[in-house]
């Protein structure tokens, strides 16, 4: 039986538009996995790299009683950078190398972890997905603080309020709190497992791996801590209770032995900070 040339006029684009988009794909995941995109993207890798280093710094400082908490934030760890001008050059930098990165993990989350079983990669796709939405939303701090309009933003106490004082807020702060402990024992987990390697290139030195170990371990207790008062906040109805990273410090601080509790947790910043900025260039998945 012949084909119609009616058929044909109906088939053809339909295959047209399939192809197209299987070689926009193609041509995304080849940018994301070896192109000048993951070039830069291992930039915005190394950048964030360098806000932990300064957070772990602040952090150490306020164990030392040499700083105050409201500098312990990202926001408040990129301001530093904006007092001078080498600082605002490397924001810049900053900015692209973030924006890169976060589409970079746009492209993973559209695309990418074909290697992974259907389970493990939507939960590596999503995770892709929220590593974009922060990498944006620091370059979008730091493009506030170059222009001048950082200091606009509200608190996390004041958002906490906002969501509290509506129906269903207390639930939805909740799950936020025990989302965030959840992530924070997860990061201690891959860095007691140092299952972080998956991401890396073979060969990497072992002191790196241990300075991973160490700074995903601290992370994942500033995270923990954060959700400790979000649920607090919630559980009280008091969005005093709540908090960031300054917050976060703050409450380590008032604990016994609370300057040493602090300050390793610090160090351990530093840590991951310095691992961010030195391993970069060994990532083969962000």
């Amino acid at each position: 039986m012949h084909t119609t040339p009616k058929d044909q006029v109906v088939c053809a684009p339909d295959f047209g538009h399939r192809h197209h988009a299987r070689e926009a794909g193609a041509a995304a995941r080849s940018a994301a996995r070896g192109g000048w995109l993951q070039t830069l993207g291992k930039v915005g890798y190394a950048a964030q790299g360098v806000v932990w280093l300064l957070l772990g710094w602040i952090a150490l400082q306020l164990a030392l009683g040499s700083a105050s908490s409201g500098e312990a934030t990202q926001q408040g760890a990129l301001a530093r950078l904006a007092d001078n001008a080498l600082g605002r050059v490397l924001l810049v930098v900053m900015i692209v190398g973030l924006v890169a990165y976060a589409v970079w993990q746009v492209v993973e989350a559209v695309w990418g972890h074909t290697h992974q079983e259907d389970k493990k990669r939507l939960a590596k796709r999503i995770g892709s997905a929220g590593k974009a939405v922060l990498s944006l939303a620091l370059a979008a701090t730091a493009v506030g603080l170059l222009a001048g309009s950082g200091g606009g933003s509200s608190s996390p106490e004041q958002a906490t309020s906002g969501v509290l004082g509506v129906p269903g807020g207390v639930a939805l702060v909740v799950a936020v709190g025990l989302a965030l402990l959840v992530l924070g024992a997860y990061l201690v987990y891959r860095g007691v497992t140092a299952s972080f390697r998956e991401k890396l290139e073979p060969g990497v030195d072992r002191r790196v791996i241990a300075a991973g170990r160490v700074g995903y371990a601290g992370r994942g207790v500033a995270v923990a801590v954060v959700g400790v008062l979000l649920v607090l906040a919630a559980a009280r109805h008091d969005p005093a209770q709540a908090g960031g990273l300054d917050a976060a410090f703050t409450a380590l601080l008032r604990l016994p032995l609370g300057a040493v509790v602090l300050g390793a947790v610090a160090l351990a910043l530093m840590f991951c900070g310095v691992y961010q900025v030195v391993v970069a260039r060994h990532l083969v998945e962000g």
